[in-house]
């Protein structure tokens, strides 16, 4: 039988006359991170930025009276995918079931927070056609113009990376992602 692990209570730090107390997490960068770098935070608030910022633009694309699917698509494209992947190439790793071949007619078991970024990109979809809600997702992406949400993730981490790669010499991460490569 599994047990649940008790975190281990940690103390506070003293340098001087100052005290620095311990926290779960904190932001640094704009990643929040905790204490054993499971991400769960930094995963919640990137699912409040989209829910929060669907909520404020779906009232603007409704079918009559509201903005375009272009300039709807444009909005989430450049406001909502960049707030929400900031940083998604350090707290995300590489999901490895969604690479490989189905066996025995079972499909690979998605993360949550994957499905949890499919629904948002779902209803963004749904924004920006205007289309009921009993399309498929697969045909609201492909109306909407809009990557998978695992193609998506992948640019944005595959972006990250060569900006790594491309880095001047002159440049102090360059030495390190040299040598990493």
């Amino acid at each position: 039988m599994l047990r649940k692990k008790v975190p281990l209570p940690r103390s506070a730090l003293r340098l001087g006359p100052h005290v620095i107390e311990s926290a779960e997490s904190v932001k640094l960068l704009g990643l929040h991170l905790d204490r054993e770098l499971r991400w769960h935070q930094q995963e919640a608030a990137v699912l409040a930025k989209g829910h929060t910022w669907l909520s404020q633009v779906a009232r603007i694309a409704r079918a009559s009276r509201g903005i375009g699917a272009r300039n709807m698509r444009r909005l989430y494209l450049a406001v909502c995918v960049p707030r929400m992947l900031y940083a998604a190439d350090v707290f995300l790793a590489p999901p490895p079931s969604t690479r490989k071949l189905f066996l025995h007619g079972k499909k690979p078991q998605e993360r949550g927070f994957m499905k949890t970024l499919r629904t948002i990109q779902r209803r963004a979809a749904l924004a920006i056609t205007g289309a009921l809600s009993s399309t498929p997702t697969d045909v609201l992406d492909v109306y909407a113009n809009l990557l998978p949400v695992a193609h998506l993730v992948d640019k944005v981490r595959f972006g990250a990376a060569l900006r790594l790669a491309t880095l001047a010499p002159p440049h102090p991460l360059y030495e390190a992602v040299h040598d990493a490569a």
